[in-house]
């Protein structure tokens, strides 16, 4: 009760601005990133998993992003949705050299297509793509290439990410 005795002209109207602006925020849908109900679409349904290289790393990522998102991977023939993962690639380019003509930064991209079938639909083939800068220091070969590894694993975990998103996008069309 002694915050409404000790109140000022400024303290009110700061108070007010401050519910105003909570309000504005509120009222035009503003939600913060990965908030909202678009996983729930993922929610119970069945899938199956297509990979040619079914012992890859991405296919373990994609199928643990899968199931942490409420599908249920099948190996039935017949399922209404099926998703079919193709090789990822990996490549680097040169982004700057230093005075010796080596490279300084390298930029890294993963990608991978994938095929996402639905019964009575259209097929929606798509890329995800993860892109990374790394800088590099040719006196340090050991740490260059544990930088490397940590940093491919990150992107694959990125981009099993990107591609259940976009499934989810496209069953909540």
């Amino acid at each position: 009760m002694t915050w409404l005795v000790a109140d000022t002209p400024v303290s009110v109207i700061t108070r007010c601005w401050v519910c105003a602006v909570a309000l504005l925020l509120a009222g035009c849908g503003f939600e913060l990133k990965g908030s909202g109900n678009a996983d729930l679409a993922l929610e119970g349904l069945t899938i199956r998993l297509i990979s040619n290289q079914p012992r890859a790393e991405l296919t373990r990522e994609v199928t643990k992003e899968l199931l942490a998102n409420g599908l249920i991977i099948t190996d039935e023939a017949d399922a209404l949705l099926s998703l079919t993962l193709k090789p990822e690639q990996f490549s680097q380019r040169n982004l700057s050299l230093t005075a010796q003509a080596r490279a300084a930064e390298l930029e890294l991209t993963l990608a991978s297509d994938f095929i996402l079938t639905q019964a009575d639909q259209d097929p929606v083939i798509a890329r995800a793509t993860v892109n990374r800068q790394m800088l590099n220091d040719p006196r340090n070969v050991v740490g260059k290439t544990e930088e490397l590894r940590l940093l491919r694993e990150e992107m694959r975990r990125d981009l099993a990410a990107q591609i259940v998103r976009r499934v989810s996008y496209s069953l909540s069309d």
